[in-house]
């Protein structure tokens, strides 16, 4: 067990000085799906990583007021 958080603190350090964080992201379930459907036709090891190709491949000055008002109107 010790080795496990051993080797989890090291993979973290080396993350970090990449400039890798985590975060909590709160998803509906086909939000969840549709990443896990991305995730497994292109063999990507986790949902972390479809989330960053679609940040890369979206042009945030195409996001708009409507859109933040769909995503606060959703939670509500």
């Amino acid at each position: 067990m010790s080795n496990n958080i051993s080797r989890l603190a090291k993979t973290r350090a080396r993350r970090r000085a990449l400039g890798i964080r985590s975060t909590e992201t709160i998803l509906h379930e086909r939000e969840i799906a549709a990443l896990d459907e991305i995730k497994e036709r292109f063999g990507l090891a986790s949902r972390s990583d479809v989330i960053s190709i679609l940040i890369a491949r979206t042009d945030p000055n195409t996001i708009t007021p409507a859109d933040a008002a769909a995503i606060r109107d959703r939670a509500n």
